[in-house]
């Protein structure tokens, strides 16, 4: 099945990341490379990739729009890596103290109600912990970059207020309509404000620092409910490691987190029988 965008399916993504991007620089560079794609009625796929946006930011979604065959997002590559390194910081930190503390229930032999409610506890416990952190962080200051994008003369009045010549500035439009890959360094050179922040929104750090810690507690205790004694938890243990090798790829970390909770069942288990 062809997953591929199709160019007018493009080109409506396009203005619609551009609408997303009102009052930066980045919003005109949409605009200019839209200019290549026709605009028709939005399509089922469209409008569920445009939902997507809005709701989880441009930085979480580049890199399945980038297999779909969205041009121009090599933009937003920073961004996106630096998104999913903190998501994957924060699932691996809910799964290392998570699956530690059912090693710890299990060593102890406890009932599975008590670990079903430990998931809970440290569901909950966890993400209000990690929203806690955020709120104390200071915010960044507001970026400064949109001032003037809006009335401005679209990308190229930009590109000439930055002190670039009317030819050479021709000459980027020119290309990125054309080649958008090959002219984005270029571009970026002569006008730094066009790179996104690298570091995720506020929003994006709140739900991406809570949701690990609900998805894999609630998670966790709905599995020790649905299976018989012991065998709920182990079972939560053993995907929470499929879970973990999926993210990694690698057999050493996940070596070492099957380390640590068979450590913390074992001394669980010898303090029981102590």
């Amino acid at each position: 099945m062809n997953t591929a965008l199709t160019t007018a399916e493009q080109g409506g993504l396009m203005r619609r990341i551009s609408d997303l991007e009102s009052g930066s620089a980045r919003q005109w560079y949409w605009l200019e490379i839209a200019q290549n794609y026709p605009h028709d009625t939005a399509s089922k796929k469209e409008k569920i990739l445009g939902i997507a946006l809005q709701i989880f930011g441009i930085n979480a979604c580049q890199a399945i729009l980038q297999r779909l065959g969205l041009t121009g997002l090599a933009l937003y590559q920073t961004a996106s890596d630096t998104f999913w390194r903190l998501v994957q910081h924060k699932t691996n930190d809910a799964i290392l103290i998570i699956g530690g503390v059912l090693a710890l229930l299990i060593g102890f032999n406890r009932l599975p109600a008590s670990q079903q409610l430990a998931a809970w506890c440290l569901a909950i416990g966890g993400a209000i912990w990690q929203i806690a952190r955020i709120v104390r962080t200071p915010a960044a200051a507001p970026s400064s970059e949109a001032l003037g994008a809006e009335d401005s003369l679209g990308l190229q009045g930009l590109l000439i207020t930055a002190g670039v010549s009317p030819a050479v500035s021709t000459a980027l439009i020119k290309g990125l309509i054309q080649a958008p890959q090959q002219f984005l360094a270029p571009l970026l050179v002569n006008l730094p404000e066009l790179s996104p922040a690298s570091q995720p929104s506020r929003a994006q750090q709140y739900y991406c620092s809570a949701l690990p810690w609900l998805i894999i507690g609630t998670t966790s205790s709905a599995i020790i409910g649905a299976l018989p004694a012991i065998w709920g938890g182990i079972t939560a243990l053993v995907l929470l490691l499929l879970l973990a090798y999926g993210m990694h790829r690698s057999a050493k970390p996940l070596a070492l987190l099957a380390i640590s909770w068979l450590t913390c069942g074992l001394l669980a288990q010898l303090t029981h029988w102590i």
